[in-house]
């Protein structure tokens, strides 16, 4: 019974006796500690009696800062007063003192020139204190990030600040860079540079600034491509017509070879070709093939050509257009207004071999025709006139075909011809001579053509 009552008490008790050896042993450990030892000093050196909950042996209490205090990461140090600035002191208030009056010094009329000018060297010059401007103080919480977050971006040779504000967007720390002396044609290790970037992003914005500051707006990057280049090949007008306000020529061609990055990075079949075996592409070639009717639109508006073609297969961007079937853009290259809505409309009935024009949907003629026969059928689709001619042989079976119009730059259109009411052609659709010769002179180069069944 007695051996019962003596385990129950050392269960109750050894555990917090054992607790309470290794509290005391940690506790005796930390005051050996190094910090605690700083600590022990600070608190000696200090005169003045502490206030708060730790009391004398607890840590230090600080108020805390008010919302509208600067924030300083780091405690500043107190300085002691030496002689050096005790001296200064002095001299400072020697100065503020009224001077005596000192006689005007009268040269000897003896003295040489050349003694004059040692003097004048042998004077210490006058030490002025300079003007000490310093940056503002970011207060969290109550200063926006936005003003002063990019005072904190470093500046590294691999990636300029002017190039790193334009990776960013900010035209307006970009027009403060430029206006520092920061020169826009500093480039990356890589080659490129802030205005190519910039319009490889589209950040016409920034286009701005640069062309402003002087940038060289024909200077290629890495691709080896003038910056108008590379902005045909975005569909961002605003960007080509930032460049074009500064006079870059709209007729600019690509530099060849042009560059297997560039050639990838374009996902139409018929322009990648051009790229890889044609030569003297232009923007406009770019804007056409990739349907883009705001950058043709500037581009023509500028100046851009749409009679300049390829300089190896002689291909035009009309021609470009027409391969990917956009016949608005088709319309205005051929010289259409682009806010205008075509007011001809020609319609071919392939079921009933029967043809009409309509103008503003009012039908104004109408004939019978003869389509493509078996083998050789006339496809159906929407097509734009892209050409006319009074008198015109076929290249590939070398027959007469008055009155031509040609659809969409193809070898097939509307002509006079053998007319039975029955398809009859090679593709083209056949019209009785004076038939021919009215929707000539009633059709105009880029009206709509439209092959139903």
């Amino acid at each position: 019974m007695k051996s019962k009552w003596f385990n129950m008490l050392g269960a109750c008790i050894l555990p917090p006796l054992v607790g309470l050896g290794v509290c005391s042993g940690i506790i005796h450990l930390l005051k050996n500690h190094e910090l605690f030892r700083v600590n022990a000093v600070v608190q000696a050196e200090s005169s003045k009696p502490r206030h708060g909950r730790g009391g004398e042996h607890g840590a230090e209490v600080r108020p805390a800062l008010p919302a509208d205090a600067e924030f300083s990461p780091v405690r500043p140090v107190p300085v002691t007063q030496s002689a050096d600035k005790a001296a200064l002191q002095r001299a400072e208030a020697a100065a503020k003192a009224k001077p005596a009056p000192i006689a005007p010094a009268v040269a000897k009329p003896a003295q040489k020139e050349s003694e004059i000018a040692a003097a004048k060297k042998s004077e210490k010059p006058v030490s002025l204190k300079a003007a000490v401007v310093q940056a503002p103080v970011w207060r969290p919480v109550i200063d926006p990030i936005g003003e002063h977050w990019t005072r904190l971006m470093p500046r590294t040779d691999a990636l300029p600040q002017a190039y790193q504000a334009v990776l960013n967007d900010d035209a307006q720390h970009l027009a403060r860079l430029m206006a520092m002396g920061i020169s826009p044609h500093e480039k990356t290790l890589g080659g490129d540079t802030p205005l190519c970037a910039a319009v490889r992003m589209g950040r016409a914005e920034c286009v701005y600034v640069l062309a402003l500051s002087g940038a060289d707006l024909t200077q290629p990057a890495h691709e080896k491509q003038p910056p108008i280049a590379l902005a045909s090949l975005r569909r961002n007008a605003p960007v080509l017509k930032a460049l074009l306000e500064f006079g870059v020529d709209p007729n600019t061609r690509f530099n060849m070879p042009i560059s297997k990055q560039v050639i990838d990075r374009c996902t139409i079949k018929d322009l990648r070709n051009a790229m890889e075996s044609d030569r003297g592409i232009t923007p406009l070639i770019c804007c056409a093939a990739r349907g883009d009717v705001e950058g043709a639109v500037a581009l023509m508006r500028a100046g851009g050509r749409p009679g300049m073609g390829t300089t190896r297969y002689h291909r035009y961007p009309i021609n470009f257009a027409a391969t990917q079937g956009y016949l608005f853009l088709m319309r205005v290259l051929l010289g259409r207004d682009p806010d205008s809505e075509p007011d001809i409309l020609v319609t071919v009935d392939l079921s009933s071999q029967r043809a009409w024009v309509a103008k503003q949907g009012r039908i104004i003629n109408h004939t019978m025709v003869s389509t493509g026969r078996e083998g050789y059928g006339t496809p159906a689709g929407r097509y734009v006139i892209t050409d006319k001619h009074t008198s015109h042989v076929s290249t590939l079976y070398h027959v007469n075909m008055p009155w031509f119009m040609r659809l969409n730059c193809s070898a097939i259109g509307l002509h006079s011809g053998y007319v039975t009411g029955h398809p009859e052609s090679h593709g083209c659709i056949r019209l009785p001579y004076e038939k021919a010769k009215e929707f000539f002179t009633q059709v105009h180069v880029g009206d709509e053509v439209e092959i139903v069944y």
